[in-house]
């Protein structure tokens, strides 16, 4: 990266330029700029009057150069020329070859702005034209993405047009990466997705986001176009674009209209490519325990906890479990003009205002230890440490609890019982866990019943419902149907459910003497907000969610807890039944589209026996809401049967959106004799496909010689 000194000289050059180019416009004189040139950029033409590409012309004029209008039109050859990172660091974009010389765009179309550097490595003479640094950053990745679309080989996803028809042969428009990016990114975000997975994927790439807490599929493409993508992302994050051998991690901000998102990106080399996940984090969200979803008698519990001025509130459970949603709106809760609050986190996710919060920094030595032993000498009142990781900040964070501060953070454990022989693994001293810890919460998030579909319990009863009324007494109110709000799932949002064990005189005695027997500790600790199981029975009860949904998310000692509840044992072999159900719903999944339900029927036969899921239908609606529903589909065979009185090349038309929105591997089945649709098949580029009549076992050999490849 270029010197902040270098850069405010360029900074400083640009404004020149503009002065000339606008000499009526006044607040150039006295602009103080940002050492950044994308910034300055910003700022003098915010003082100038106009937007980018209006200072672009203005400094273009002044220079007696052109301005590159054509951005998203850069030669492949052109950037081979010239290494993206030099491109990236002197905001040079090579746009083409016109005989000895290459045509650039430049942010700095000036001595001294990079540009000899990139004519000394491209050895050409440069035309140079102007552009604004955030248009040719974008058009960077855009440009190097293209060269490895085409070193990687061809793209090969069907596209329809607009009428149905593929498009002519040739090159992927250039600017398509960077619109495919936003496009995810848009989507997950509109689909209140928490996280965006991109991972190499049966020899392409899949986009999955977590939606509730359950990965769903986005789409599915090529490998160059993952690496682009992921390539793409990593320069918005400020990571190393051309480094894939070793993890990274960035981060980037987003704005939509008056809403603002912080993106946090991790890059993993993976066997098969880099697995990018960005993690989404609403800037806009109102943290506060009214609407936290948490059951009344909980809210009120930590309200009155909340209300002490010493002493250590821990929250535990499992990454993704809401632990930093809860935590913030505690601090919401007692966030006022007379209360001093400061936060150590790692990162920072929500920014809160009144609140100071500390970033840890490891590589400059701000770690959670030093952070703490400086923040307990700014006088706060409450402390909020991310996390307890290591002895040294659990030993700090017991001496502030004992000497007046409350202090809240987090712990990975199972339950709020195991926080004890956590923390004494810790080097914590168990007569000082007695005194300094106040209360244990444990927390998981459950999905919420879509209300809008939601079906009451009736008729034949699920596995699942009559193992519930068994052990609690009590009918599920609900079961999940699914519609289009909650994209077929059945569930739309999530709630939590919390356990919650103060630190009673009989607990901190057993915690001081017998701090090993998790038993005793267990029997000390019960209490009527004690145990998860019973907090989540008793959402399934008022009709907020089902209890496989419950089974799910807390394990299967759901069942044993409630039993112990009420005194009653699980049915033997009922649990290791509801364990086959639920390997027969995972797996691989086929979609199978055959008009004829007794041809579907039989074939959809023949493939369950080769092992697989069927998702079988004759409509396309059901088609679409399947591909868009079911995560386990890796096969699409669409049958095109001639004896239905259907025009089999309208049908796959009408098909079309469904299938290029999947972007699964096809097996298709056609009617012999049926030239019309193999024209158009081939046209598509599916030159491999079945004509019948065939046989249901050589349906299932193609759809395994399919998949293998």
């Amino acid at each position: 990266m270029m010197s902040n000194e270098h850069s405010m000289s360029l900074a400083g050059r640009i404004r020149a330029i503009a002065r000339r180019a606008f000499p009526n416009a006044r607040p150039l004189d006295t602009l103080e700029l940002d050492a950044s040139v994308r910034s300055a950029w910003a700022q003098i033409a915010a003082a100038a009057g106009v937007d980018a590409w209006g200072l672009a012309k203005g400094i273009a004029n002044e220079l007696g150069l052109q301005v590159a209008t054509d951005l998203g039109k850069s030669d492949a050859f052109a950037a081979q020329l010239v290494p993206e990172k030099l491109a990236s660091e002197h905001l040079v974009l090579p746009l083409a070859v016109d005989g000895a010389r290459l045509v650039v765009a430049a942010a700095c179309p000036f001595p001294g702005g990079g540009l000899s550097r990139v004519q000394f490595v491209a050895n050409r003479k440069l035309e140079v034209r102007v552009a604004p640094p955030d248009a040719i950053d974008e058009a960077i990745v855009s440009a190097y993405a293209r060269v490895a679309e085409q070193q990687g080989g061809a793209i090969g996803t069907m596209r329809w047009s607009d009428e149905g028809e593929p498009f002519a042969g040739g090159d992927v428009e250039q600017s398509a990466i960077v619109r495919l990016s936003r496009s995810l990114l848009l989507e997950a975000i509109e689909t209140r997705a928490s996280d965006l997975h991109l991972q190499p994927f049966a020899g392409g790439g899949i986009a999955r986001s977590r939606v509730d807490g359950i990965l769903r599929r986005v789409a599915i493409f090529p490998a160059p176009v993952l690496k682009a993508v992921t390539r793409f992302f990593k320069a918005q994050g400020g990571m190393d674009p051309t480094n894939d051998r070793m993890a990274q991690d960035g981060r980037m901000s987003l704005v939509i209209g008056r809403a603002d998102y912080d993106l946090r990106l991790s890059v993993l080399p993976a066997s098969r490519g880099e697995r990018l996940v960005i993690r989404i984090l609403d800037q806009g969200r109102v943290h506060q325990l009214s609407g936290s979803g948490l059951s009344k008698a909980a809210t009120l519990t930590l309200r009155r906890l909340l209300g002490r001025t010493s002493g250590l509130l821990l929250l535990t459970g499992p990454t993704g479990s809401g632990k930093t949603s809860t935590l913030y709106s505690m601090l919401a809760e007692i966030n006022s003009v007379g209360v001093s609050i400061i936060t150590v986190e790692n990162p920072v996710e929500y920014r809160i205002a009144g609140i100071s919060q500390v970033e840890v920094n490891p590589k400059a030595g701000l770690t959670f230890a030093s952070s703490l032993r400086s923040i307990l000498r700014q006088d706060p009142d409450v402390v909020l440490i991310g996390e307890i990781r290591d002895a040294e900040t659990a030993e700090i964070a017991m001496q502030a609890a004992l000497t007046g501060h409350l202090v809240l953070s987090t712990l990975h454990t199972n339950d709020a019982v195991t926080a004890v022989p956590r923390l004494i693994d810790l080097g914590v001293h168990p007569s000082v866990v007695a005194d300094a810890v106040a209360a244990v919460l444990a927390q998981r998030l459950l999905r919420r019943l879509c209300e809008a579909c939601r079906k009451p319990v009736g008729g034949e009863l699920l596995l699942e419902e009559r193992l519930f009324q068994q052990l609690s007494g009590e009918l599920p109110r609900f079961r999940a149907a699914g519609c289009e709000a909650c994209h077929g799932t059945g569930y739309l949002g999530r709630f939590p459910v919390c356990e919650i064990v103060e630190m009673t005189p009989e607990l901190a005695v057993v915690v001081a003497r017998e701090h090993g027997d998790l038993g005793k500790l267990r029997e000390a600790a019960s209490g009527p907000l004690a145990s998860l199981a019973i907090a989540a029975m008793n959402r399934v009860i008022s009709g907020d969610t089902t209890a496989g949904e419950a089974a799910r998310v807390i394990g299967q000692h759901f069942w044993t807890d409630i039993g112990r509840q009420f005194s009653r044992a699980v049915p033997a072999g009922t649990l290791a039944a509801l364990q086959t159900v639920e390997r027969e719903q995972s797996g691989i999944g086929v979609v199978h589209f055959e008009s004829d339900p007794a041809e579907r029927q039989v074939v959809g036969e023949a493939l369950v026996a080769s092992g697989v899921r069927v998702h079988g239908t004759g409509e396309i609606d059901t088609l679409r809401r399947i591909l868009e529903t079911q995560d386990d589909v890796v096969l699409l065979i669409l049958d095109l049967d001639a004896g239905t009185g259907q025009d089999n090349v309208e049908l796959l038309k009408r098909m079309r959106v469904a299938i290029a929105w999947a972007r699964l591997p096809m097996l298709v089945i056609v009617p012999e004799g049926d030239t019309r649709l193999h024209k158009l098949l081939e046209g598509h580029g599916v030159a491999d496909y079945l004509v019948k009549p065939v046989t249901p076992q050589e349906i299932v050999d193609r759809a395994r010689a399919v998949l293998a490849r």
